[in-house]
């Protein structure tokens, strides 16, 4: 048994209570309230370690390597170590699957050097030495050729003049950029370039890269180096200076190879067939390695596995009522698999909180952890629920300044006595929770994210960038998290609400004001569609509020006195949209007078009237994600071209297609989360989607 100091928190019983949330919770906290009564928290957090969890992080990714050929058929060393870790952990409900694979082949590099061999003999770069230097893709290759500059090499102008067949372009920026005209128009027999997140911040970081060659294609290579040494090379070409190159590649396509995942389950106890998933990439292709992107997010998934096992086991806190699922997958590409492969699996799914890159110290990244809630067509008490977590960590990791007394430490003994930087912020897409808030599975997910990364897909990605102490505060949310949600029923479903209510205030508040600035930036010419389009963002801000207090039924249940709260909390949002309406109303007729124009009542036009008629449906060929991604050559034979507003939404436009909204109802739910969009516009790309078989077009 792990032996544990009797004092880890720097924090009084106080800090940690649930003040409002939990009876009896004491109601002077300066933190704001986490959702667990205050024994559990502190259970959690004193049992939560950033360092075991920065341990797992520096085994897997301590420094970048390139993969051993045998695991691309004996199964890879990430997996391997996450199971083993499970199992000692104690989780015997743990298995590494296998997926089936995307394609035949997959690109493997064995060794590759580049070097100068005039005017002087210089290594440039090595796979042994900095993987990154290899762009994916990259053919086998003995070249010897002139480096030319070609800038980007993105355009033809960049070529006038040179002379770059069987040569070796030099390029600011990733090699791919130049494949096309480069290699493919003019013949130049490899590539170098330099291209990384931030170079500003760190100039010898080493951007991972890739060559995304048709086939068909000329075979070529592409070696990546960091701004400093590019720079040094452009230098000594724009003096003047003849610079001759080596490049040596010795790669292949590995036939059936692995594709696989790591799952574990915490089963529970009362409602075994209702899950909470956690989800972490482990494998974001299978050459690119990086320490917080994203071993980091699996090891703080693998720590939560472990906290809520022995905490349970110890008994510590109650034993969960719905199971917790952990996924250690290939970014994207797996969790759909596994979606899609276990059908009774995902039907249990409630909820998805997703884990990217978590690990980065705050500071040292100049950055923000963030929180990135469901897309606005899966309104969910999830949003609020994790909001209040990463609230109440961020007010109780700051000193206050009254007294300076720090409420709630969570630190890790050997990390940082950073503050807790967060932001909670609207969807993003990027990572696994993609996959779940699909419009093809709904099931609501969050992701947790350090962004910016300053060594985002670089070889500067190491475990030194990591803090255990925001690894443990990670930890800590999760954990906490998941035995609320486990255990929660009827009487935390009113708690739910309660937040939930509380938060609607100051969002209605906003997209009031939002609205409110559409017509008051209105001119004589325009009014009347602002006030239309001030109607659509109010309208559409209770909707969602409406559908997000009543996504709590799932805790509620059957309750009666919890349906009684969450009809009076509903008949509340009933009142407050009428009231804004009118208040909308009144601000519509003042604005008509300052501008001398009647304050003509809209009314529908024909093409609303006619696509209020028109039903979306989605076809199984839409599928999720993954096939959408699979269908990009069958739009471009179409060669439609759709317009900006449209581009931004596409996702969600796809999102909102239910069976159940018109043609209309998508343009309003749309445009009121990105903005104004043209209904004739939506009306084409409707039309595009069905010439492609993903969707019919019904009249109502």
């Amino acid at each position: 048994m792990k032996i544990r100091p009797l004092a880890v928190l720097a924090a009084s019983a106080a800090a940690l209570a649930l003040a409002g949330l939990v009876p009896g919770a004491a109601q002077d906290t300066p933190a704001r309230p986490a959702p667990n009564a205050p024994a559990v928290l502190r259970a959690v957090v004193n049992e939560a370690s950033g360092e075991t969890a920065l341990q797992t992080e520096i085994a897997l990714t301590a420094v970048n390597r390139n993969r051993k050929p045998e695991e691309y058929r004996t199964g890879y060393f990430e997996s391997a170590h996450i199971l083993a870790k499970l199992r000692e952990y104690g989780l015997a409900d743990s298995a590494t699957v296998d997926l089936p694979t995307a394609g035949g082949t997959t690109w493997d590099a064995e060794a590759a050097e580049l070097w100068t061999v005039e005017p002087e003999l210089v290594k440039i770069a090595d796979l042994d030495e900095v993987p990154a230097c290899l762009a994916s893709g990259s053919a086998t290759t003995d070249t010897t050729a002139e480096l030319v500059y070609v800038g980007p090499g993105n355009r033809e102008s960049f070529y006038e003049g040179k002379d770059v067949a069987g040569k070796v372009l030099l390029v600011n920026g990733p090699p791919e950029a130049a494949r096309r005209l480069g290699v493919q128009k003019y013949g130049a027999a490899g590539l170098v370039g330099w291209s990384s997140s931030h170079p500003e911040f760190d100039r010898d970081e080493v951007g991972w890269s890739g060559l995304r060659a048709a086939p068909g294609d000329r075979a070529t290579f592409g070696f990546v180096v960091s701004e400093r040494r590019g720079q040094e090379l452009r230098d000594a070409l724009e003096r003047g200076r003849k610079i001759v190159v080596r490049a040596v590649v010795k790669s292949r396509q590995v036939p059936d190879y692995k594709d696989q995942l790591t799952v574990a389950l915490i089963k529970g106890t009362e409602r075994p067939d209702e899950e909470l998933v956690f989800t972490a990439h482990l494998y974001e292709g299978w050459a690119k390695q990086g320490a917080n992107d994203n071993a980091s997010g699996c090891a703080a998934v693998l720590e939560t596995a472990r906290v809520l096992k022995t905490l349970v086991d110890e008994g510590k806190i109650p034993p969960l009522k719905r199971s917790v699922r952990f996924l250690f997958v290939p970014e994207i590409s797996g969790t759909s698999a596994y979606l899609r492969l276990n059908p009774d699996i995902r039907r249990r799914m409630f909820a998805n909180i997703n884990l990217d890159m978590v690990g980065e110290g705050l500071i040292k990244n100049q950055s923000y952890n963030r929180l990135n809630q469901t897309p606005w067509s899966l309104p969910s008490w999830l949003n609020d629920v994790m909001a209040a977590y990463y609230e109440w960590m961020g007010d109780s990791q700051r000193d206050a300044q009254e007294d300076g007394w720090r409420s709630g430490g969570v630190l890790a003994p050997t990390g940082s006595r950073d503050p807790f930087y967060f932001l909670v912020e609207r969807y993003s897409p990027g990572s696994d929770y993609d996959v779940f808030v699909d419009g093809s599975v709904r099931i609501p997910g969050v992701l947790m994210i350090v962004w910016p990364d300053q060594w985002y897909h670089t070889s500067g990605d190491t475990p030194d960038k990591s803090d255990p102490t925001q690894l443990k505060r990670i930890v800590t949310m999760c954990a906490a998290a998941a035995e609320f949600l486990a255990n929660a029923g009827p009487a935390e479903a009113v708690r739910m609400m309660a937040e939930i209510t509380a938060r609607q205030g100051g969002r209605l508040g906003a997209e009031r004001a939002r609205a409110e600035r559409l017509l008051l930036g209105a001119d004589a010419q325009s009014v009347q569609a602002a006030f239309k389009e001030a109607r659509v963002v109010v309208e559409q801000a209770f909707a969602r509020e409406k559908e997000t207090l009543a996504s709590t039924r799932f805790f509620a249940g059957d309750d009666a006195a919890a349906a009684a709260v969450l009809t009076g909390r509903l008949a509340g949002l009933d009142a407050g949209r009428a009231g804004d309406l009118r208040t909308l109303d009144v601000l519509y007729a003042a604005r008509c007078r300052a501008l001398g124009v009647p304050a003509a009542k809209p009314v529908p036009t024909k093409d609303e009237v006619r696509l209020a008629g028109i039903v979306p449906a989605r076809t199984e060929k839409m599928g999720d994600m993954m096939a959408m991604w699979g269908l990009r050559e069958e739009f471009r034979k179409l060669a439609y071209q759709a317009p900006p507003s449209i581009l931004v939404a596409e996702t969600e436009l796809r999102n909102f297609i239910d069976g159940r909204r018109s043609v209309l109802d998508i343009r309003d739910a749309a445009s009121a989360e990105f903005g104004p969009i043209d209904l004739l516009d939506l009306e084409a790309w409707m039309t595009v989607q069905e010439k492609v078989g993903l969707v019919t077009l019904e009249k109502k």
